[in-house]
């Protein structure tokens, strides 16, 4: 099933403005949370400040600039819940993945086995949104998806 056409934009909300910009992660400590994104999955570093005991950066995909997400590192952070895979995760309420859109999620996800990232689902076909899906997660336990378009 093709996805529905987008509903009509409201261009006179007082909202109309709002846009995604970035998604931030709490991470333990800086270097190991950077060296995950940018020597693993190749992400580069926008931007790196301080703040207060923390240190935060904007890391972008390898080749898109319209995303990025927020490292915010250092001491103080408490573990979230692991969960086995996404269903699993579903009965939590709270931020539960990201979604990174991807040519191929094959593909993909051979490439992170090979760099030893730890993948949680296994790829399956959604028709209702006309796409192939996998997860994988970083070393703390945030979850990613990997969403590829499929012909309905």
């Amino acid at each position: 099933m093709p996805l529905p056409e987008n509903p009509p934009r409201v261009p006179d909300s007082p909202f109309a403005s709002m846009r995604p910009h970035h998604t931030g992660i709490r991470y333990p400590d800086f270097e190991d949370a950077r060296s995950f994104w940018v020597d693993k999955l190749d992400w580069r570093v926008l931007q790196t400040w301080p703040y207060g005991d923390l240190t935060l950066a904007y890391v972008m995909p390898p080749d898109h600039d319209d995303f990025h997400l927020e490292i915010l590192a250092g001491p103080g952070a408490v573990a979230q819940p692991e969960f086995a895979d996404v269903d699993e995760s579903l009965g939590v309420h709270g931020l539960n993945h990201v979604c990174l859109e991807v040519d191929s999620v094959d593909d993909t996800l051979a490439e992170l086995r090979a760099r030893n990232v730890e993948v949680v689902n296994e790829p399956f076909e959604l028709e209702a949104i006309s796409a192939r899906l996998a997860f994988f997660r970083d070393p703390w336990g945030n979850m990613f998806e990997l969403s590829q378009r499929i012909a309905p």
